[in-house]
């Protein structure tokens, strides 16, 4: 009895689950589906199931789109950009728990501001200062670009992470001699994996998937990204629905497997950043 009334109580939030996952579902699946049809049965049968699934797709996009090198600019600026900011976020959280106090506090505060920060109201000044560095049309433009957005969030993240490691494991390293940045590298840094994955999803994502900066900054066209080689192919084959759902499931590939490999620690991460 007492099953039946726990059961009928959750119904309602379990039926509004499964509606809220259909309606993220439904577009990723149109997506794929759409991506294994010809351009003919899209325009005939566009939400249907495939008659005659094809991969020429997948290969007119990677070959003929250009893809291939694409996809390396995409992976190496996102790679490189998440690889030193997490470095530099997870050193200035460690320093902001380390020298608790009223600078650290103060410190702290300013670099969480920036997660406050739209990236489309500081991209006037972002682009001025790339300028006249001399970086405009250089992928190092592009990854300091990034890295300025994405330290404020790992900060902010880190530390609230790092904050619940145990007093007793610090202790005990300083008595057993351990240094500051010893303790940081053998202790912190590998305790706050999930933390770290979760940054990685959040802002390896957003860097991924980032049309703006590469479409402002990057003029040469063998440097262009995947989300600013998919317009251009857009345009090349306007109507052709296929060819632009394939090189949107190739986009978006890399992302969906991240996910699913970090989601371990992507649930643990967030709620570790949720509290003070």
């Amino acid at each position: 009895m007492n099953t039946a009334r726990k059961l009928a109580r959750s119904a309602p939030r379990h039926l509004v689950l499964i509606v809220l996952c259909a309606a993220m579902v439904y577009p990723l699946l149109i997506m794929l589906l759409t991506s294994l049809k010809s351009n003919t049965e899209v325009l005939q049968n566009p939400t249907g199931l495939p008659l005659s699934p094809t991969l020429g797709n997948f290969l007119t996009t990677w070959v003929q789109g250009d893809f291939g090198p694409l996809f390396v600019n995409s992976l190496a600026l996102t790679l490189i950009s998440m690889v030193v900011s997490t470095l530099v976020a997870a050193l200035a959280a460690y320093a902001v728990v380390r020298k608790a106090g009223r600078l650290g506090s103060a410190f702290y505060m300013l670099l969480a501001a920036g997660i406050f920060l739209p990236m489309q109201l500081a991209i006037i000044p972002q682009f001025r200062v790339v300028r006249s560095l001399g970086l405009i049309d250089s992928y190092a433009g592009v990854v300091a670009v990034y890295i300025s957005g994405a330290i404020p969030f790992g900060v902010f993240l880190m530390a609230a992470f790092m904050r619940q490691i145990p007093r007793e494991i610090v202790e005990a390293a300083t008595i057993d001699g351990a240094g500051y940045f010893h303790m940081f590298f053998r202790i912190f840094f590998p305790l706050s994996r999930p933390a770290i994955v979760t940054y990685w999803v959040i802002m390896g994502v957003s860097i991924w998937n980032d049309y703006l900066v590469p479409y402002l900054f990057l003029t040469d066209p063998t440097k262009r990204t995947l989300t600013t080689g998919v317009l251009y192919f857009k345009q090349q084959y306007l109507a052709d629905w296929g060819n632009i759902m394939a090189g949107v499931v190739i986009m978006s590939l890399p992302v969906l497997l991240l996910f699913v490999f970090a989601q371990r620690y992507f649930v643990s991460g967030l709620y570790a950043g949720a509290v003070k």
